[in-house]
């Protein structure tokens, strides 16, 4: 993916709204307000998260740092940001999906194989 700019940010953040308003669409009004917010974030989560990832393959997650005549392998900045906005993505999935009914949650989860490593 690279680091798209800004309006391809926006562009892609909108889909990701959209597909989570789809999933949101068959609750109450109630519930959808209250989700709105948090499906924001998690769609900005969503698309930061993909950026990070590209530049954690690109760079990977250590690199060398030189400092003069000091040199150390030391985790890249994406990957710090990534291990932080993952657990926190994670959780807010999981309060967007507290406010469906179990039957949709079913539905929009993703099905596991026992050969998935996460």
């Amino acid at each position: 993916m690279g680091k798209p700019d800004k309006s391809k940010q926006d562009e892609l953040i909108q889909k990701e709204i959209n597909r989570w308003d789809n999933i949101f669409k068959g609750i109450t009004d109630d519930k959808r307000d209250a989700a709105s917010r948090l499906i924001e974030r998690v769609a900005f989560m969503t698309i930061t998260l993909e950026i990070l990832e590209e530049d954690i393959k690109t760079k990977g997650p250590t690199y060398k740092f030189e400092n003069g005549s000091q040199t150390m392998f030391v985790e890249n900045p994406s990957q710090k940001s990534y291990n932080t906005m993952i657990n926190r993505y994670t959780a807010a999935c999981d309060k967007l999906f507290n406010l469906l009914p179990k039957e949709v949650v079913e539905d929009v989860k993703p099905k596991r194989s026992g050969n998935d490593l996460i």
